[in-house]
């Protein structure tokens, strides 16, 4: 039998792998996969899962070298840093840095980015996703939210050109995920007519979550990732940058 946190990690990454409508975070990680399928096909021989946890998305991409780094405390690690997010690690040494997930929970962002594009082969990928709007999570810290301009500026004055953004799960996605997270919030006591209608507002969340995740992915297929400046809604969980280090 495996011990329970074998099995945590492995739901963990499952997932994050194959998300399922049902899932505690259905929604936002659902939009996710689709985001880092986009560099499964970029060339790429080496690369950098920088910040990795269970590296969840290791299957994705089939390279010679697959590396991963984080905070000490996995004894699977190739490599561990610490706050600093200085990397063990020589120059231009990877063609793909992958960070997912990670970039709020680091308290010197422009350190970690400038690490990133140190280890970068020139004309190298950066690939990052980091949150929007989204609760807080500490793991073991939480720092930062961006909105999309705000992190292509800070990518961009660590070194790299800026191919895209993309803002993951957005519009009406974003709400009803926001709304699956929370809907314990409507809860008001009492039988008046507000009380009422907050609870049928909750229902879809709490006892037909599946079938209603099933419905969003069908009628809002296009707010799940949509390119920064084209998109007109402002509300977004995630946020999705493409970057390359120049020759």
């Amino acid at each position: 039998m495996k011990p329970p946190e074998v099995l945590q990690q492995a739901d963990y990454n499952r997932q994050r792998t194959d998300p399922r409508p049902g899932d505690l975070f259905y929604l936002a990680l659902a939009d996710l996969r689709l985001a880092v399928e986009l560099m499964r096909n970029v060339p790429a021989t080496k690369v950098l899962d920088y910040g990795c946890g269970g590296s969840p998305y290791r299957s994705l991409f089939q390279v010679e070298t697959y590396h991963r780094a984080d905070l000490p405390g996995d004894p699977t690690l190739d490599f561990e840093y610490g706050m600093d997010s200085i990397l063990p690690v020589a120059d231009e040494a990877y063609d793909l840095v992958l960070s997912t997930q990670v970039l709020e929970h680091v308290k010197d962002v422009a350190g970690y980015l400038r690490e990133a594009r140190r280890v970068r082969k020139p004309g190298g990928r950066l690939f990052i996703t980091t949150h929007g709007t989204y609760p807080d999570h500490a793991c073991p810290h939480d720092f930062q939210r961006w909105t999309h301009d705000g992190l292509r500026e800070q990518v961009a004055a660590a070194g790299f050109q800026v191919n895209q953004v993309y803002k993951l799960s957005t519009g009406a996605r974003a709400l009803m995920f926001l709304m699956s997270q929370h809907h314990y919030e409507l809860l008001a006591r009492g039988w008046s007519g507000g009380a009422i209608m907050l609870r049928i507002m909750r229902a879809p969340f709490r006892w037909f979550r599946a079938g209603f995740e099933r419905f969003l992915d069908r009628v809002f297929a296009h707010s799940r990732l949509v390119e920064a400046n084209a998109s007109t809604s402002p509300l977004y969980i995630g946020l999705v940058v493409d970057a390359t280090k120049p020759d």
